[in-house]
């Protein structure tokens, strides 16, 4: 998801810093039609938050950094991956919301709380299907 980051007023530009609030999880069902997302009446179509990317400095110039939720690679994306059947010494991940948020610049990784990637003013969000 792409957020509109920037106000404009005649001939004036200017960068909107304030923050806005987004999900870990994201259901779009009430916003697909039935014959669009393929599900039941009630059922969720449901997206995980796995990486942000926010801009800092001005419109005129400025820095990029994005937030990774990095996880333990599946057995099934590995196959897919490798082409092999059998990958030794591989544990599943519990579930598909475990995993640790790096945030990620030009010169480091570092570690960071899920709650420092929530709290970012996020220019652009990926989600997937989960």
């Amino acid at each position: 998801l792409h957020l509109k980051r920037f106000h404009q007023a005649g001939l004036s530009l200017r960068k909107v810093n304030r923050h806005v609030d987004f999900p870990l999880v994201l259901d779009l069902a009430p916003f697909c039609s039935a014959t669009c997302k393929n599900v039941s009446v009630g059922d969720k179509v449901l997206y995980g938050l796995y990486g942000v990317v926010e801009h800092s400095g001005s419109m005129r110039g400025g820095h990029y950094t994005a937030y990774v939720k990095v996880r333990t690679p599946s057995r099934k994306l590995l196959q897919h991956i490798t082409g092999k059947t059998y990958v030794p010494d591989l544990k599943e991940p519990d579930s598909e919301s475990t995993g640790q948020w790096v945030h990620v610049s030009d010169t480091y990784v570092q570690v960071v709380p899920e709650s420092r990637a929530l709290s970012a003013q996020a220019y652009l969000l990926f989600y997937e299907r989960i």
